[in-house]
């Protein structure tokens, strides 16, 4: 749900920290077709791409991955490098997956109330 990115932009450029807690939306963003086809042509793994792809943000966020195994972090830790690569050579990529997950913040919110732990 990206609407809040230019009130996250202001709050960045005002001093304030911005801290993202579901940068991968519950891991929900890990099974769109979107991102694992550039996850694939990036030879990188999914979660690393979709955390990077908000550590790209503009507002330059410090995202929390939820990660709980070992496994999780260490794959996690990847979006570091993946998110130099999109604000670098990758540009074109990260315009391309940000236009290709928008998705509308009703439908979202919807969706994300409707989760079994909701």
């Amino acid at each position: 749900e990206q609407s809040v990115g230019p009130a996250l932009k202001r709050a960045h450029d005002a001093g304030l920290e911005v801290i993202i807690k579901e940068g991968m939306a519950n891991g929900r963003v890990l099974t769109r077709p979107e991102l694992l086809k550039i996850a694939e042509a990036m030879n990188v793994a999914p979660d690393a791409l979709a955390l990077g792809a908000v550590m790209a943000q503009p507002f330059k966020p410090m995202v929390l991955s939820g990660a709980v195994t070992v496994q999780q972090l260490e794959s996690n830790m990847g979006a570091v490098a993946v998110a130099e690569r999109l604000q670098g050579k990758d540009k074109e990529l990260l315009q391309k997956l940000m236009a290709e997950m928008r998705m509308e913040p009703a439908a979202y919110w919807k969706e994300r109330s409707e989760l079994a732990w909701n």
